[in-house]
């Protein structure tokens, strides 16, 4: 896979969602050739990560293209990207079968030099990804200072409304409300920081595909940027 498989014309919009003003930046046009990758994507080994929450089965992204998203990001996110963790992602998981802690917004990383990448390879009948406040604490932003408080907080919500629905989130709940929703469009990407909450917008009673074509399919990164 070439570097050129990266379109270096992309279209790129900064924007800055919630209180806390965090930057989110939509990127359309990623691919030169979206269906090579696509074709790529369907082709490969996918498997479930038990070590993971994602709800649904992943495949490595080939090493040679995982080098060209960082180089094509590093200009995108004005720092050095020195490495990245990267996969063809596939939602693959019933609404029935979630746990608790898939059924509500997340973060990835408190870390502050960490940034999730996320490339849409599927059609936009499926929505896309939305950001989150926690309610009880304001927290847009999961942080080395707010972590702990943070636990504590959702531990309380927790004993107070009782666990979520076994369901995706979509939208404003007793928990968290929404802050900013970014509508999927196939060969479009989003990248925002890793300590933000979000969730990908999945229908609530989600039932997994059975064929290919109905595939929400992804690229997911987390890319470490100094």
């Amino acid at each position: 896979m070439r570097e050129e498989a990266f379109n270096p014309d992309a279209r790129i919009e900064r924007l800055r969602i919630g209180r806390c003003g965090i930057e989110v930046i939509r990127i359309d046009g990623v691919f030169v050739d979206p269906e090579r990758l696509v074709a790529l994507g369907f082709a490969q080994p996918y498997g479930q990560d038990p070590g993971n929450l994602y709800p649904g089965l992943r495949a490595a992204l080939p090493e040679r293209l995982a080098v060209a998203l960082r180089t094509w990001l590093a200009p995108i996110l004005q720092r050095n990207v020195d490495r990245d963790t990267s996969f063809f992602s596939v939602v693959a998981t019933a609404s029935t079968d979630l746990r608790p802690i898939q059924s509500i917004p997340h973060y990835d990383s408190t870390d502050p030099n960490l940034f999730a990448a996320l490339i849409y390879l599927c059609d936009a009948k499926f929505p896309g990804t939305a950001f989150y406040r926690h309610r009880r604490t304001g927290y847009e932003e999961i942080t080395p200072e707010n972590v702990s408080h943070y636990r504590l907080a959702l531990n309380a919500d927790m004993r107070m409304h009782g666990a979520p629905q076994r369901e995706y989130i979509c939208g404003d709940t007793p928990l968290f409300e929404t802050i900013f929703s970014n509508e999927l469009k196939f060969n479009s990407a989003i990248v925002y920081p890793a300590r933000t909450l979000h969730a990908a917008r999945i229908a609530k009673h989600f039932v997994p595909p059975k064929d290919q074509s109905d595939w929400r399919l992804t690229v997911t990164s987390l890319v470490h940027a100094e």
